[in-house]
């Protein structure tokens, strides 16, 4: 799709990298960020029109032992994630999920924004309710109420026009 290598993940990336749908959200995000992280409250959906359909939030719960220092609950996810999706994940912890394809995926990249205070990209797959696998970017912002610790993530999809192989996932 773009610089991104496949299947990996880079930290701060450069706009260029980007699908040219995420180039805008990462250069919000910076606008909003100044000096600290950016709160929710700090992003208007009316600035970002455009980007909603692909635009998801996801709360970030701070777990005490395990092996993970967070929780992930989708606050809201988009009507273009939705459809690929085939359902939509809102108000469910991504652990309701963990029995789904490329899973640790997302967790990776969710922990590691979190954990790092950082936008991650990365280059994924996506299997639809169909079994096709699609190819997309994903980039994840950090959001802090108190400008220091990550409690929320925004976070982008930009798919690819079309599956891999133009057809469905073999059995």
């Amino acid at each position: 799709m773009t610089g991104l290598p496949t299947d990996g993940q880079i930290v701060d990336p450069e706009p260029s990298i980007l699908a040219p749908v995420l180039q805008p959200l990462l250069a919000y995000w910076k606008s909003r960020a100044a000096d600290r992280l950016p709160a929710r409250a700090d992003i208007d959906p009316l600035d970002i029109p455009r980007l909603l359909p692909f635009l998801y939030l996801v709360d970030v719960e701070p777990l005490t032992g395990g092996t993970m220092p967070h929780r992930f609950r989708y606050r809201l996810v988009g009507t273009g994630i939705v459809e690929r999706n085939g359902s939509d994940p809102t108000g469910h912890y991504l652990d309701d999920f963990e029995n789904r394809p490329f899973h640790e995926t997302i967790v990776a990249d969710y922990a590691r924004c979190a954990t790092e205070k950082r936008p991650v990209a990365a280059e994924r797959r996506f299997l639809d309710a169909t079994g096709r696998r699609w190819p997309y970017q994903r980039l994840v912002l950090p959001l802090s109420e108190n400008g220091q610790d990550v409690n929320m993530l925004l976070g982008g999809n930009a798919f690819a026009d079309q599956p891999e192989n133009g057809g469905r996932r073999g059995r």
